[in-house]
């Protein structure tokens, strides 16, 4: 009797997990969607509050229920993206971009960027080279990662973007649209912020400007010198719309013509 009331216990257990729901990519990722649009109500209550002269400090409960948020939202991003789901890998990759993190978060997070560059967002690839590809800091612009990713870049430039439709996207920097030598305007911290995240919602056709950008002044010939080609992508990139901000189309444009006489 108690071999079959074991055996029957066993075969519910079993019953009860194939019947189980499973959740999906997209439903983690709308669970994601409500919690970000909770943060950004609340930010922008907080932006209203500084507007209005108030003091913003949170209280210890604000803090646990910030905090909670921040973990759900990138709970559910991950789950999203480990069930493959593009958007919610870049958008995690995105929350984790900080400088302030640690080595191994950094890393975690060019992991991030390198699976959805994979499956095709070209907005990843700019999110890469800015935060894991560091060649170029080191003048190694034949380094053996720099030169696969510029591979990538390239391949990601000559097709169609896979995810057209999530754009636009948030970027964490941009070298063609936003001027980080600006000087800022008389504004509280909230709304200063809310103004870097407006600025860098970028198109399909910004990033494309930014990938252009990125390959003109990254890419250099057997030579260690700019040549035709990297006059080509400036010219892809400012047609697009990207500032040249720092001035680096000028010195380019000039090497390029003074290596030719």
């Amino acid at each position: 009797m108690k071999a079959i009331f074991a055996c029957t216990l066993v075969l519910g257990l079993l019953f009860c997990a194939a019947c189980e729901r499973v959740v999906t990519p997209e439903e983690y990722f709308a669970s994601a969607q409500r919690t970000a649009v909770k943060i950004e109500r609340e930010a922008n209550e907080r932006i209203r509050r500084e507007a209005a002269g108030e003091t913003l400090e949170y209280t210890p409960e604000q803090l646990r229920v910030a905090e909670g948020d921040i973990e759900a939202l990138a709970e559910n991003l991950k789950h999203a993206s480990d069930g493959g789901h593009t958007l919610a890998t870049y958008l995690l990759a995105s929350l984790q971009d900080n400088p302030m993190f640690s080595e191994r978060t950094r890393l975690e997070t060019c992991g991030l960027y390198q699976k959805a560059m994979d499956q095709g967002l070209l907005a990843a690839a700019v999110g890469y080279y800015h935060l894991c590809d560091k060649a170029y800091e080191r003048f190694d612009l034949h380094n053996a990662d720099h030169l696969k990713f510029l591979q990538s870049l390239e391949q990601l430039l000559s097709k169609p973007d896979a995810h057209v439709d999530d754009y636009p996207l948030q970027a964490k920097r941009s070298l063609c649209f936003l001027d980080e030598r600006a000087p800022q305007t008389q504004q509280g911290v909230a709304a200063a912020m809310r103004a870097r995240a407006v600025a860098l919602m970028l198109s399909e056709e910004q990033y494309r400007a930014e990938a252009n950008y990125i390959l003109a002044l990254t890419r250099v010939n057997a030579s260690d010198r700019h040549d035709s080609q990297s006059i080509l992508y400036l010219d892809s990139a400012e047609a697009l719309g990207c500032q040249d901000y720092y001035g680096l189309s000028a010195m380019i444009r000039h090497e390029v013509k003074s290596g030719v006489k």
